[in-house]
C-alpha cells in the first residue's frame, strides 16, 4: 500500500559475491558484501510500500545526492527482471576522496530494488565484473 510502512521484500533471490567479498551488515541495505582486497561494495536495498512513487531517476538522484563533483559516467534506461530499469555509473568525491559507484534500480510488484557497487576511482574496475554477475543472479518476486 502506498503511504504505509517501508518494508523489505520477501523472497528476494540471489548468488552471494564471491571471495573476496563477506558478508557485512549495513544499516542502509538489505544485504551487503564488502571486499577485503579492495575495499568495493555490493548491496541492495528493496522498499515495499513506501510514501508516494518517486521515479528511477529521482531515485537515482537521491542515491547520488552524498557525492560532490558527481560527474555521469554512463546512464540507460534497460528491461532488467522484466520491468523498466535505469542502469547508471557515476563518479566524484565522498569526503574529498574519489569514489566510483554504480547502480541499476527498478520496481517490482510495489517495491523499489536499488542495487550498488562503488568503491575508490582506482579500485572500481577491479571487482566490476562480480557486480555484472550479482545482477545476471538478481530474482525479485
Amino acid at each position: 500500500m502506498p503511504g504505509g510502512k517501508v518494508t523489505s521484500a520477501k523472497d528476494v533471490q540471489l548468488s552471494e559475491p564471491k571471495s573476496p567479498f563477506e558478508k557485512i551488515k549495513a544499516v542502509n541495505a538489505d544485504r551487503a558484501w564488502l571486499s577485503s582486497k579492495t575495499g568495493n561494495t555490493i548491496s541492495y536495498l528493496s522498499e515495499c510500500g513506501g510514501p508516494g512513487d518517486m521515479s528511477l531517476q529521482a531515485i537515482e538522484n537521491e542515491s547520488l545526492s552524498a557525492m560532490n563533483k558527481l560527474q555521469t559516467v554512463s546512464s540507460e534506461t534497460l528491461i532488467y527482471n522484466g520491468r523498466e530499469a535505469r542502469q547508471s555509473i557515476s563518479k566524484g568525491e565522498l569526503d574529498g576522496v574519489p569514489v566510483q559507484m554504480a547502480l541499476l534500480i527498478f520496481k517490482k510488484n510495489g517495491c523499489t530494488y536499488t542495487m550498488t557497487y562503488g568503491g575508490l576511482q582506482k579500485q572500481f574496475p577491479m571487482e566490476l565484473n562480480d557486480f555484472e554477475k550479482f545482477k545476471v543472479d538478481f530474482k525479485a518476486p
